[in-house]
């Protein structure tokens, strides 16, 4: 069965999907580049746009919030 979908067909919270390689490669960026990482969180249509992300990716990214990414990333630099 699917590991999306549980017994009784509702989405798994413990299952994710890949990202795609898009989707890691802008992630990526947005953590080295300052300016990629302001202009994501500005505008990130146009960011979904210039990477190409699917339309589920392309949400995701609409949601981000970026108090909880900056925590994340301060968390990975500095452990």
């Amino acid at each position: 069965m699917n590991r999306m979908l549980s017994q009784d067909r509702k989405l798994d919270p413990d299952a994710r999907p890949m990202p795609s390689r898009q989707l890691t490669e802008l992630l990526g960026r947005a953590l080295l580049d300052r300016e990629l990482y302001d202009r994501l969180f500005a505008d990130p249509e146009a960011i979904a746009r210039e990477f190409d992300l699917a339309p589920a990716e392309s949400q995701a990214i609409k949601l981000l919030d970026r108090r909880t990414f900056e925590q994340t990333v301060a968390q990975l630099r500095w452990g």
